[in-house]
Protein backbone atom coordinates (compact mmCIF):
# COMPACT_ATOMS: atom_id res chain seq x y z
CA UNK A 1 0.00 0.00 0.00
CA UNK A 2 1.36 3.72 -1.03
CA UNK A 3 0.70 6.53 1.56
CA UNK A 4 -1.45 8.98 0.39
CA UNK A 5 0.16 12.39 -0.71
CA UNK A 6 -1.09 15.90 -0.95
CA UNK A 7 -2.63 15.87 -3.97
CA UNK A 8 -4.38 12.50 -3.43
CA UNK A 9 -6.25 14.49 -0.09
CA UNK A 10 -7.09 17.39 -2.20
CA UNK A 11 -8.92 15.48 -4.81
CA UNK A 12 -10.90 13.58 -2.86
CA UNK A 13 -11.55 16.47 -0.79
CA UNK A 14 -12.75 18.71 -3.51
CA UNK A 15 -16.86 18.90 -4.58
CA UNK A 16 -17.46 17.64 -7.86
CA UNK A 17 -17.19 20.62 -10.33
CA UNK A 18 -20.59 22.29 -11.72
CA UNK A 19 -21.19 23.41 -15.37
CA UNK A 20 -21.44 27.22 -15.27
CA UNK A 21 -24.52 28.50 -16.87
CA UNK A 22 -23.72 30.61 -20.09
CA UNK A 23 -24.85 33.85 -20.53
CA UNK A 24 -27.49 32.39 -23.53
CA UNK A 25 -29.17 30.32 -20.93
CA UNK A 26 -30.07 33.70 -18.74
CA UNK A 27 -31.09 35.31 -22.41
CA UNK A 28 -33.31 32.56 -23.40
CA UNK A 29 -34.77 31.88 -20.34
CA UNK A 30 -35.51 35.85 -20.32
CA UNK A 31 -37.01 35.46 -23.46
CA UNK A 32 -39.40 32.79 -22.74
CA UNK A 33 -40.62 34.75 -19.56
CA UNK A 34 -40.76 37.89 -21.61
CA UNK A 35 -42.98 36.20 -24.44
CA UNK A 36 -45.30 34.44 -21.59
CA UNK A 37 -46.20 37.53 -20.17
CA UNK A 38 -46.66 39.56 -22.94
CA UNK A 39 -49.17 36.66 -24.25
CA UNK A 40 -50.94 37.29 -21.19
CA UNK A 41 -50.97 40.98 -21.37
CA UNK A 42 -52.17 40.81 -25.04
CA UNK A 43 -54.92 38.24 -24.14
CA UNK A 44 -56.46 39.73 -21.02
CA UNK A 45 -56.56 43.06 -22.79
CA UNK A 46 -60.11 43.24 -22.69
CA UNK A 47 -60.70 42.28 -19.04
CA UNK A 48 -60.91 45.73 -16.53
CA UNK A 49 -58.21 46.75 -14.53
CA UNK A 50 -60.48 48.57 -11.94
CA UNK A 51 -58.72 49.90 -8.45
CA UNK A 52 -56.57 48.92 -6.12
CA UNK A 53 -59.38 49.47 -3.83
CA UNK A 54 -62.20 47.76 -6.12
CA UNK A 55 -60.30 45.02 -8.49
CA UNK A 56 -61.46 43.99 -11.25
CA UNK A 57 -60.97 40.96 -12.92
CA UNK A 58 -57.95 41.83 -14.67
CA UNK A 59 -56.06 43.26 -12.04
CA UNK A 60 -54.19 40.38 -10.80
CA UNK A 61 -53.47 38.84 -14.07
CA UNK A 62 -52.21 41.73 -15.66
CA UNK A 63 -49.71 42.17 -12.08
CA UNK A 64 -48.71 39.00 -12.44
CA UNK A 65 -48.17 39.11 -16.19
CA UNK A 66 -46.36 42.97 -15.77
CA UNK A 67 -43.95 40.81 -13.04
CA UNK A 68 -42.77 38.51 -15.92
CA UNK A 69 -42.43 40.75 -18.35
CA UNK A 70 -40.20 42.75 -15.93
CA UNK A 71 -38.43 39.54 -14.88
CA UNK A 72 -37.83 38.64 -18.59
CA UNK A 73 -36.42 41.46 -19.01
CA UNK A 74 -33.76 41.58 -16.41
CA UNK A 75 -33.09 37.98 -17.05
CA UNK A 76 -31.99 39.16 -20.66
CA UNK A 77 -29.81 42.11 -19.16
CA UNK A 78 -27.96 39.96 -16.80
CA UNK A 79 -27.73 37.51 -19.70
CA UNK A 80 -25.96 40.29 -22.03
CA UNK A 81 -23.28 40.55 -19.00
CA UNK A 82 -22.70 37.37 -18.24
CA UNK A 83 -19.28 35.64 -19.30
CA UNK A 84 -20.00 33.08 -21.88
CA UNK A 85 -22.24 33.34 -24.95
CA UNK A 86 -22.32 29.34 -25.81
CA UNK A 87 -25.87 28.38 -26.62
CA UNK A 88 -27.37 25.51 -24.98
CA UNK A 89 -27.23 22.01 -26.58
CA UNK A 90 -30.90 21.54 -27.65
CA UNK A 91 -31.89 17.39 -26.69
CA UNK A 92 -34.63 16.74 -29.94
CA UNK A 93 -35.51 13.80 -28.53
CA UNK A 94 -37.70 14.33 -25.53
CA UNK A 95 -39.08 17.54 -27.51
CA UNK A 96 -40.43 15.58 -30.15
CA UNK A 97 -41.56 12.69 -28.21
CA UNK A 98 -43.80 15.03 -25.02
CA UNK A 99 -45.19 17.09 -28.39
CA UNK A 100 -46.18 13.81 -29.77
CA UNK A 101 -47.70 12.59 -27.22
CA UNK A 102 -50.31 15.90 -26.85
CA UNK A 103 -50.89 15.83 -30.77
CA UNK A 104 -51.68 11.69 -30.29
CA UNK A 105 -53.48 12.54 -27.47
CA UNK A 106 -55.66 15.29 -28.77
CA UNK A 107 -56.18 13.16 -32.01
CA UNK A 108 -57.57 10.66 -30.27
CA UNK A 109 -59.03 11.57 -27.45
CA UNK A 110 -62.96 11.86 -29.38
CA UNK A 111 -62.40 8.38 -31.63
CA UNK A 112 -60.40 5.88 -29.04
CA UNK A 113 -61.43 7.34 -25.96
CA UNK A 114 -59.94 8.90 -22.50
CA UNK A 115 -58.37 5.10 -21.37
CA UNK A 116 -56.99 3.85 -25.18
CA UNK A 117 -55.34 7.53 -25.62
CA UNK A 118 -53.76 8.15 -21.92
CA UNK A 119 -52.41 4.54 -22.71
CA UNK A 120 -50.76 6.04 -26.11
CA UNK A 121 -49.66 8.95 -24.29
CA UNK A 122 -48.15 7.69 -21.48
CA UNK A 123 -46.33 4.94 -23.62
CA UNK A 124 -44.84 7.59 -25.89
CA UNK A 125 -44.21 10.46 -23.21
CA UNK A 126 -42.09 7.63 -21.25
CA UNK A 127 -39.90 7.01 -24.49
CA UNK A 128 -38.81 10.46 -24.22
CA UNK A 129 -36.36 9.39 -21.22
CA UNK A 130 -32.86 9.02 -21.21
CA UNK A 131 -33.81 5.11 -19.39
CA UNK A 132 -36.70 3.98 -20.59
CA UNK A 133 -38.02 0.49 -18.94
CA UNK A 134 -39.58 -1.56 -21.51
CA UNK A 135 -40.27 -4.06 -18.46
CA UNK A 136 -42.31 -1.45 -16.35
CA UNK A 137 -43.60 1.00 -19.26
CA UNK A 138 -47.14 -1.42 -19.64
CA UNK A 139 -47.95 -1.79 -15.78
CA UNK A 140 -47.04 2.00 -15.60
CA UNK A 141 -49.13 3.05 -18.74
CA UNK A 142 -52.25 0.53 -17.63
CA UNK A 143 -52.17 2.35 -14.12
CA UNK A 144 -52.02 5.70 -15.44
CA UNK A 145 -54.89 5.29 -18.02
CA UNK A 146 -57.15 3.73 -15.01
CA UNK A 147 -55.99 6.79 -13.00
CA UNK A 148 -56.91 8.82 -15.44
CA UNK A 149 -60.31 7.19 -16.85
CA UNK A 150 -61.39 7.01 -13.05
CA UNK A 151 -60.45 9.96 -12.00
CA UNK A 152 -61.93 12.08 -14.68
CA UNK A 153 -64.33 9.88 -16.60
CA UNK A 154 -65.94 8.33 -13.57
CA UNK A 155 -65.54 10.75 -10.26
CA UNK A 156 -65.54 14.42 -12.18
CA UNK A 157 -67.23 13.16 -14.87
CA UNK A 158 -66.03 15.60 -17.43
CA UNK A 159 -67.82 15.47 -20.54
CA UNK A 160 -65.41 13.25 -23.08
CA UNK A 161 -65.50 9.70 -24.26
CA UNK A 162 -64.45 7.04 -21.98
CA UNK A 163 -64.49 4.36 -23.91
CA UNK A 164 -63.52 3.67 -27.68
CA UNK A 165 -66.69 4.28 -29.76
Amino acid sequence: MSPLNDSDVRAAAAPPETAQASGANDILLGLLFAAIGAAALFIGRDYVFGSSLRMGPGFLPRIVAGGLVLLGIVLMIRGMFARGWAPPAMVWRPIVLISLAVIVFSATIDRLGLFVASLLTVSIGACAGQEVRWKELPFVALGLAAFCTILFGYLLKISMPVWPR
